[in-house]
């Protein structure tokens, strides 16, 4: 039993490396399809295979953008949303639900306005990053 659980297990191990090799990724279509694969595996029950896959493809991820798609911490808090929004193929409207209304949205856009600590938290936790980010700091 263990044999074929340990089979089973490089199987699909080596399956995801024949659809997505294991290496630094290049350029944006690399990126692009290492997303792909990320977002197929993610929420999904996963053997110990898979599971090192996505371990090891996350890294080269992280690497790739923190190289390539890294924020810049002097930008102001409406710059650092342009880049997020551009970074995750948004639009102001789809920024609404956690930030308020649509004309707060705007306004925080513009730059007329700074966002609140209660949407600074929920831009950290849609987008992952520091609230640095948003405070000007």
């Amino acid at each position: 039993m263990t044999t074929t659980k340990t089979r089973t297990i490089r199987d699909s191990y080596l399956q995801l490396i024949r659809r997505f090799p294991l290496r630094p990724l290049r350029n944006e279509a690399e990126h692009d399809e290492a997303t792909r694969v990320v977002q197929d595996l993610m929420g999904r029950g996963l053997d110990a295979g898979e599971a090192d896959y996505l371990d090891a493809l996350l890294v080269f991820v992280g690497q790739y953008e923190d190289a390539h798609h890294a924020l810049d911490e002097t930008m102001t808090p409406a710059q650092a949303i342009h880049a997020l929004m551009d970074a995750n193929d948004l639009k102001p409207v789809d920024l609404r639900d956690f930030l308020g209304s649509q004309s707060a949205v705007s306004m925080i856009l513009s730059g007329a306005r700074q966002p609140s600590k209660n949407q600074i938290a929920a831009l950290c936790d849609r987008f992952r990053v520091s609230a640095d980010l948003f405070m000007g700091l």
